[in-house]
């Protein structure tokens, strides 16, 4: 209960919320010449205000409506509060402004801007029915599925679309669609949409969020739900789910389902979220007909927490933890692909365990997790550390629902999934373009010098320090980084080799095009040098001139909206999930030395007379063999990236590449050459049927055509039917927009066309041999 020192001086409005034990007091005592003084001042809280638990109020404050006192917050006297402002700390200083705060009068408008086909369908999704089947007459008494949980998931939803944030005791009264309608208007009032998205969006852009999904990181997580939430239900059937994610947890879990839908949707990854059993972790990983099990093409996830693992019995919590670990390491061994959190800091009030224990069992699960392959690992921690453990906990939901979170973790660990899930299923960018001028540095090079540029460890230097360091991050894991930047071409490499506080090095550049062109038509060479396509590139400028003009005729390219405020470059840069990759590949480390070595390559062509005596003179040497353990995650890779000579366009995850490996033979190619090792660069994967042999993936990364070393991969593919005795070999083909090479160079190699998704040829029929390219072939078991 709040303590209410002078009730006869403090004037609270209407639908005030005031947390429990704040202290109100509007009175004081002070010394004056030596005697003690009694001094006073009313305190006016205007009408729905809310003041956070733990807070404390002096005498004289004046708090207008709508605003909001955050937790643990301490209000000197006589500060003055405008309408709907937010003040927190000690002492409570002004934070933001609540833009999107709204008087009582637009709040009773409310319900009637709510479609009702909306409306139906956040009822619908919480308890599984078709939206068409949700009426007047149907809630919680008619309806078994309209249970807690599906309140809970309601309440979700709310927070999701409305921003509302459903106090826990009226969660179970939402069982009508009534009832739903009026806690809108009653709540909505309290806790109004966060509008600080201004702070943290691009240029401070608070309007729309924008259509590449790419770049929904970068705006304010609750904005952008509430936005996705608004997607029309024709948008919604479009991409209906076709896959399924079970979540199984230690706590109740059912509040980051809507935000884990729709964020997957916004990425065209429309998956449906379901829950195993409450606490029956071990049960969903190793029962052979559980929710884990039986969901074999989706996902699945594990989260846990340190108050769930230790006990007055287990103080340690290495009792429990081991035997969840031990379940962990069995599932993960039949199937991979399993996310399990690491564990996050204790939130809830009611943990009576020791910070030496709790740290040191998170320590060793974070450890025994990174020794498990084929496990992604959720970062829980980041997330309830970036909320904050104070505002991470809702002490009420965890009593009367073991819901220990606030909405904000929620749905912000519903995002963490997305963000993983991301990195999963979908390829990563491999190339960034980075103006140079007020990008990489601070100034013009041409009119300031290096020497008048600003980069340094001190502000406003340091920004781009900081912002270099993050690129040669990226760089280190795989990124091509090229220049795209109008200067003279011999300025910007006398700051690459001459200025002292640069973090890039010339050696570290992939590309470039240095000129006074259009930087979407050097965005078009860069592509065609990389061999790689424009969709690949993500675009860095200061300038929203030129960001415009690669928009406008380069729209495959992601185009990052920059803040004006070099400060925030670097922060930018890494909410970005563009870039996130499901493993690192011995390939993706050595990058920017394969294109190094390419453009060598290229240079020696040059100086020969003719093609084949170019061909002759690289010294191919080409490896194709039987896949092993290490080679899926670089498959996998190639299945998810390579879309130019690719058959069947089949995009698969290391659990689909390891079960296929199981019936099917999957042969991969390493190459190299007089200028370097290339890498793995060729998948075939290869299947007898019927007497014939399937080509279900026949693969080869762009880099590596055009040297015969396909017709090189293909001649193996015809040895490996002729020694099964096998007759004709079937290609299906999956026309794209970017494959028809593949079908044609099959055409070239003899095959015929039976169908127009069928290519076919016989096993007699087999292409020659190329004698340029040394073959050390390993296929047959």
């Amino acid at each position: 209960m709040p303590w209410l020192q002078d009730p006869d001086l403090t004037y609270i409005g209407d639908q005030v919320v005031i947390g429990s034990e704040c202290s109100i007091v509007a009175h004081a005592f002070n010394i004056s010449n030596g005697q003690l003084k009694y001094t006073s001042e009313p305190i006016v809280i205007g009408n729905y205000s809310t003041i956070g638990g733990n807070s404390r109020i002096g005498m004289g404050v004046k708090i207008e409506e709508g605003a909001i006192i955050e937790a643990g917050s301490n209000v000197l006297p006589y500060t003055r509060i405008g309408r709907g402002e937010v003040w927190g700390g000690n002492p409570a200083v002004f934070i933001r402004k609540r833009n999107e705060y709204s008087d009582g009068a637009e709040l009773q408008s409310l319900v009637q801007q709510i479609n009702q086909s909306e409306l139906n369908a956040i009822i619908a999704n919480a308890i599984h029915l078709p939206p068409e089947e949700i009426t007047d007459e149907l809630d919680s008494y008619n309806c078994m599925a309209w249970d807690s949980l599906a309140k809970m998931a309601i309440a979700a939803s709310l927070y999701d679309r409305f921003a509302i944030r459903v106090p826990p005791r009226e969660i179970f009264k939402l069982d009508s669609r009534k009832s739903i309608e009026e806690l809108i208007v009653a709540h909505t009032n309290n806790d109004l949409p966060d509008s600080s998205v201004a702070e943290s969006t691009p240029d401070g852009n608070t309007d729309a969020i924008p259509a590449n999904p790419e770049l929904l990181p970068l705006y304010h997580p609750e904005t952008v739900t509430q936005a996705l939430a608004r997607l029309s239900q024709e948008e919604v059937v479009q991409a209906q789910a076709k896959k399924t994610i079970v979540v199984a947890a230690t706590f109740t879990v059912q509040p980051l389902g809507s935000t884990l839908e729709l964020w997957c949707r916004a990425f065209q990854m429309p998956f449906s979220v379901e829950f195993a059993e409450f606490n029956q972790l071990e049960q969903t990983l190793l029962s052979p007909n559980s929710d884990f099990i039986n969901n074999q093409n989706g996902l699945n996830v594990v989260l846990t927490r340190p108050e769930d693992l230790i006990s007055d019995g287990d103080t340690d919590g290495m009792i429990r933890a081991g035997q969840l670990l031990q379940a962990i390491i069995s599932y993960s061994s039949r199937k991979k692909g399993l996310i399990v959190s690491n564990l996050p800091p204790v939130v809830s009030p009611f943990f009576q365990g020791k910070d030496l224990q709790v740290e040191k069992l998170r320590l060793w699960w974070q450890e025994q997790l990174e020794k498990i392959e084929g496990i992604h690992i959720l970062d829980f921690k980041s997330v309830v550390e970036e909320v904050g453990r104070q505002n991470a906990s809702d002490a009420s939901l965890e009593v009367i629902a073991r819901a220990p979170y606030s909405q904000t973790v929620y749905q912000k660990l519903g995002i963490a999934i997305t963000r993983l899930v991301r990195s999963i299923f979908l390829p990563a960018k491999k190339v960034l373009a980075l103006d140079c001028d007020n990008t990489l540095w601070g100034g013009v090079v041409g009119e300031d010098g290096i020497d008048g540029l600003a980069l340094s460890n001190d502000y406003p230097g340091r920004s781009f320090r900081l912002f270099q360091e993050m690129v040669l991050d990226l760089k280190k894991g795989g990124v091509l980084l090229v220049l795209v930047s109008k200067n003279e071409e011999a300025d910007v490499w006398n700051v690459f080799e001459n200025h002292p506080e640069m973090i890039l090095r010339r050696g570290d550049i992939a590309g470039h095009r240095i000129n006074w062109q259009k930087k979407s038509a050097n965005l078009r060479e860069l592509a065609k040098e990389l061999n790689l396509g424009l969709d690949s590139f993500v675009f860095i400028d200061d300038s929203p001139v030129e960001r415009l003009e690669v928009e406008t005729n380069t729209p495959e390219v992601t185009i990052v909206p920059m803040p004006k405020d070099p400060a925030h470059y670097a922060e930018t840069l890494s909410k970005l999930w563009c870039f996130d990759s499901r493993s690192l590949t011995a390939e993706d480390t050595i990058r920017t030395q394969l294109m190094v070595q390419e453009q060598q390559r290229r240079d020696f062509q040059q100086s020969v007379s003719n093609l084949q005596n170019y061909l002759e003179s690289l010294e191919l040497v080409a490896e194709i063999r039987l896949a092993e353990e290490r080679d899926l995650p670089r498959v996998v890779q190639l299945t998810q990236k390579t879309n130019q000579f690719n058959l069947s366009l089949i995009r698969r995850s290391l659990p689909e590449i390891q079960d296929i490996q199981k019936s099917s033979s999957i042969l991969v190619l390493n190459l190299k050459d007089r200028f370097g090792d290339y890498g793995l660069v060729g998948v075939g994967i290869l299947k007898p049927e019927n007497g014939s042999l399937l080509l279900d993936t026949f693969l080869m990364s762009c880099r590596a055509l055009g040297r015969g070393v396909e017709e090189a991969f293909l001649y193996t593919m015809f040895d490996f039917a002729i020694h099964k005795d096998l007759k004709r070999i079937l290609a299906p083909f999956h026309s794209g927009p970017r494959n028809e090479q593949v079908k044609t160079f099959l055409l070239n190699m003899g095959f015929e066309q039976k169908q127009s998704d069928l290519l076919e040829a016989e096993v007699a029929n087999s292409p020659k041999k190329p004698e340029h390219v040394k073959m050390l072939v390993n296929v047959l078991v």
